[in-house]
């Protein structure tokens, strides 16, 4: 009698203190949101949309016509950008690495919105390494070793993408027909040097590194992937196929990004992360850009392959 005396005494309590609270999140209008990653020897691309109120329905953001965009190089007018048929702006002067770039967007009401960024020089891998390897746990992995130095007069700031392509010659078990099956597919890439920060879904599968710890010298960055190929194949009626040659390639892409950039893709994948987590503070994503959203941010890209057969 004392337990039930004690449990209804208890149900009562926690129903008493149930409150539900009303959370009024102000709604501060709309701001100018700019996205662009523009690159050395290439011009520029743009997309401006209007940014969204946290309770809006919608998932999609509005593309904003009309603007007024002004491209600066070192401050010195260059062009307006062109407006294309789907609402995107794009220029037609080819930029140029160890530039600034600054942007002043006018449209409609909004308060002129200012951006600027910079294309670092490009910095080229001396060698690169591919080769069989094992992780932290001794499961197999490619291994990737790229050699380069690293500019001692600036902060640098780098990010990496590995794409693989396997080209495969198969014959059917059940046909006896010969068949060629080519695969490309961007790797995740993880790393245990200091330098680099890995993320398994909001880095576009790439490598982050700055040059804290080897800034001016000559350095050797360690990375590895694990396999997207797995020698299994089966055909339309599932049988399995039998490989007669495998040949395999890996395309590394080595960006010379700016701190904008940098920032930007770190401070996203930790906002991401953040939002999974319960016991995280959230994290702000980084913008650079003055009365809006978004990022304006340049690099320079080196690229090499290697071949295994």
């Amino acid at each position: 009698m004392k337990n039930i005396f004690i449990l209804i005494l208890t149900s009562i309590v926690f129903f008493s203190c149930e409150k539900t609270i009303q959370i009024d999140i102000p709604d501060d209008g709309r701001k100018l949101v700019i996205n662009s990653f523009f690159a050395a020897d290439s011009a520029l691309q743009l997309s401006l949309t209007k940014s969204r109120y946290i309770l809006d329905s919608k998932y999609t953001y509005e593309k904003v016509p009309n603007a007024d965009i002004r491209l600066f190089e070192e401050d010195n007018f260059i062009e307006k950008l062109q407006e294309t048929p789907d609402s995107e702006y794009v220029s037609n002067y080819v930029l140029k690495a160890d530039k600034n770039y600054k942007l002043e967007v006018k449209a409609g009401d909004f308060p002129e919105s200012v951006v600027e960024s910079y294309i670092p020089k490009k910095t080229d891998m001396k060698s690169l390494e591919v080769y069989n390897t094992k992780d932290e746990e001794g499961y197999d992995a490619i291994g990737f070793t790229i050699e380069f130095n690293d500019d001692i007069n600036s902060e640098n700031y780098y990010f990496i993408q590995v794409y693989e392509r396997v080209v495969e010659h198969s014959t059917s078990y059940s046909t006896g027909a010969d068949t060629t099956y080519i695969y490309f597919d961007r790797l995740y890439l993880y790393s245990t040097d200091p330098s680099a920060f890995s993320d398994d879904w909001y880095l576009d599968r790439g490598l982050l590194v700055n040059d804290d710890i080897f800034n001016g010298k000559n350095y050797s960055l360690k990375f590895f992937a694990y396999n997207g190929y797995y020698g299994i194949m089966y055909d339309e009626f599932g049988n399995p196929i039998e490989s007669s040659a495998v040949d395999i390639s890996y395309y590394v892409y080595f960006y010379t990004v700016s701190k904008d950039y940098y920032l930007y893709y770190k401070t996203l994948s930790k906002h991401m992360e953040a939002q999974d987590e319960f016991f995280m503070e959230p994290v702000q994503v980084y913008t650079n850009v003055e009365n809006g959203f978004g990022i304006f941010a340049g690099y320079s890209i080196d690229a090499d392959s290697t071949r295994i057969q």
